[in-house]
């Protein structure tokens, strides 16, 4: 079988990582790369041997598929290029800067046919996949995605650049409608927020809240969900999970600590942990996330098979991250303007 030709668009930070691995695949070819910047650009063309171009619809007639890893601002205008002529596309989270233009991309897929996949990596990260298996029903979560000042994706906020992994990762969990959405924001440098943190509702009465941060002192990406009979940690980071619930033998006995004798709390406290409630720690250090999800991309685009994160989600995500900026907007603190068309 031939291998998929590949070009990749934006030869910033995450688009030199695509570039990276697409170079390494044998199923896959990086045929060309296009980016505004010629320094940029020169360079990756010198390293990998492969055309590179300021405008990229000179790859229209060169790819398989695309790869779309421009800032967000411009998602919706080159991937919608891509897209009109039936070439199937890995965009980059978010999939665009609004609701609006997410919705033009996803109706450009169907349209033409062409495959549309929304790079939301943690749904590739070994110990999201662990939970997801696990079939959890959480009727809380809690998710914690703190980072240091990058410099890097200023022309969103903190919801669409940082808590938009967490939103995404919140409506694989519980598969149901948001219906209330509270939240606040701040914007420590002026213009979008920096800071958030929103209050999710669910359909189910499933609450979640999320905290976001890229101006933090110390790194973070952690969530825990709690379920009727468990609850997990999961530290995105470190790929660690932890997991605690009944153990065998109280699932067997249906024991109830509040039927015990007051006179045995001590041995209830010595004995909690093991006897009684089962704790499972698991280190995910296999696979690299990122190499995963483009080996995907390069299996859904030969197959036709749906990919994990499809752009329709990719949209629900950017509707959930609008109604929160829009909480935000209500309580008269700094957040970005509407999307221009």
């Amino acid at each position: 079988m031939s291998r998929l030709r590949i070009g990749v668009v934006g030869l910033g930070h995450m688009g030199k990582e695509h570039v990276r691995v697409v170079a390494s695949l044998p199923e896959a070819q990086l045929v060309a790369v296009a980016d505004l910047d010629a320094v940029t650009r020169e360079t990756i063309s010198r390293k990998y041997q492969v055309p590179a171009f300021a405008d990229h619809c000179h790859l229209l007639d060169l790819v398989d598929a695309a790869i779309i890893a421009v800032p967000t601002s411009a998602h919706r205008d080159v991937a919608r290029d891509f897209l009109a002529h039936g070439i199937p596309c890995l965009v980059e989270k978010p999939l665009a800067s609004c609701l609006e233009h997410a919705d033009e991309l996803v109706e450009l897929s169907h349209r033409h046919g062409a495959l549309l996949q929304v790079g939301h990596i943690e749904r590739f990260n070994p110990a999201l996949e662990d939970l997801e298996r696990r079939q959890l029903r959480p009727r809380f979560i809690q998710g914690q995605r703190l980072s240091s000042y990058s410099g890097r994706c200023l022309d969103v906020g903190v919801v669409l650049d940082l808590m938009i992994h967490d939103l995404d990762v919140a409506l694989a969990l519980v598969r149901q409608p948001v219906i209330e959405v509270h939240a606040v924001g701040v914007s420590l440098f002026g213009g979008h927020e920096d800071i958030a943190e929103a209050w999710l509702t669910f359909a189910n009465g499933t609450v979640a809240t999320l905290t976001a941060s890229r101006v933090s002192t110390k790194p973070s990406r952690r969530m825990i969900a709690y379920a009727p009979d468990s609850y997990v940690e999961i530290d995105f980071f470190k790929k660690h999970t932890l997991i605690v619930q009944p153990s065998a033998k109280a699932r067997e006995l249906g024991w109830r600590p509040d039927q015990l004798d007051i006179s045995l709390a001590g041995l209830l406290r010595e004995k909690l942990f093991g006897q009684w409630l089962e704790v499972r720690e698991f280190e995910h250090n296999e696979g690299d996330q990122l190499t995963e999800e483009i080996r995907h991309f390069v299996m859904c685009v030969r197959t036709g098979q749906q990919p994990r994160v499809t752009g329709e989600q990719g949209r629900d995500a950017i509707a959930l991250a609008e109604r929160i900026l829009a909480n935000i907007r209500s309580r008269h603190v700094a957040a970005p303007p509407s999307c221009a068309a």
